[in-house]
């Protein structure tokens, strides 16, 4: 009898999933040996600071995500396995907002996220937002794989996330910048620049300008000036956090930048209109099927 149940999947080697809210499904192709995972988490959003005519402290950037990659031998996994992508933490669109925490990445033999359940999930906590005080949001926590016994599958790497940076003081100073490809593919988001009644900050940046990652990624240099989203590539995988608005002494904020995928928004810059907070960037699962 012919098998034609995974014609389908036999000229596909790359599977990439991104985050719809709902759990999705990977169908092991026929004579794949090893499945290769990426698995990354969804970044935390920017902090939308305290509206007023006076002094006003830019919001935090948000934290990214965190990462599991890894490679498993074929023949030990299911046909089929379940993908829930984490999505990125929405940036608030009012005065005095935390952002929306990212989710985490989960890949499950069931469709469920009980830990008894699943090969890998892309960190251990949620990477936080950025605060309204200013204060950065939480990078992700570094998963264990080994805490679920199907981690012990297949050879495991689980990095942790990088933190948002703090906003610009309440003495008009700017927002806090950040360095991307230090340490880590990802990175959280810059915060945005302070303001007094008379005196105002500029967003901080992403300096991005690598071999890589061409171009710093500017926040708001004039009154109430947008920060630029994040951006970053597939190949090889690295990105960026959204950059900071900058303050304005009186008038709207300028808007936190979106990060890439996995990372933070940028926080709002100081004003006494209310703004919008960067979102975080949604998470990603990329499996490669070896045969």
């Amino acid at each position: 009898m012919l098998d034609i149940s995974h014609i389908p999947s036999q000229q596909q080697s790359t599977f990439i999933f991104y985050a719809t809210g709902n759990f999705q499904t990977f169908t092991k192709p026929r004579n794949a040996k090893f499945i290769e995972i990426f698995c990354l988490g969804g970044g935390g959003g920017g902090g939308h600071c305290i509206i007023s005519a006076g002094a006003v402290t830019g919001g935090g950037g948000g934290g990214s995500g965190g990462i599991v990659r890894g490679i498993i031998p074929a023949f030990l996994i299911p046909d089929i396995l379940y993908i829930l992508v984490g999505k990125g933490g929405a940036g608030p669109k009012a005065s005095n907002n935390t952002g929306g925490s990212g989710g985490i990445s989960y890949i499950s033999l069931d469709g469920t996220i009980s830990e008894q359940t699943l090969i890998c999930k892309s960190s251990t906590s949620t990477p936080g937002g950025g605060q309204a005080n200013g204060n950065a949001g939480a990078a992700a926590s570094v998963a264990v794989p080994a805490l679920s016994a199907f981690g012990n599958l297949g050879l495991f790497t689980a990095i942790a996330g990088v933190a948002g940076v703090a906003g610009g003081a309440n003495t008009g100073a700017n927002g806090n910048s950040q360095n991307a490809l230090g340490s880590n593919l990802i990175v959280g988001g810059a915060g945005g620049g302070g303001k007094t009644a008379s005196v105002r900050g500029n967003g901080g940046f992403i300096n991005a300008a690598t071999v890589v990652l061409t171009s710093t990624v500017t926040g708001g240099t004039t009154a109430g000036q947008d920060g630029n989203n994040g951006y970053g590539t597939l190949q090889p995988f690295c990105g960026t956090g959204g950059a900071g608005g900058a303050g304005i002494t009186t008038g709207t904020g300028g808007r936190g930048g979106d990060g890439y995928y996995g990372c933070g928004g940028g926080g709002s810059g100081g004003g006494s209109i209310v703004t919008k907070a960067g979102d975080g960037g949604d998470g990603l699962v990329i499996i490669t099927v070896i045969s």
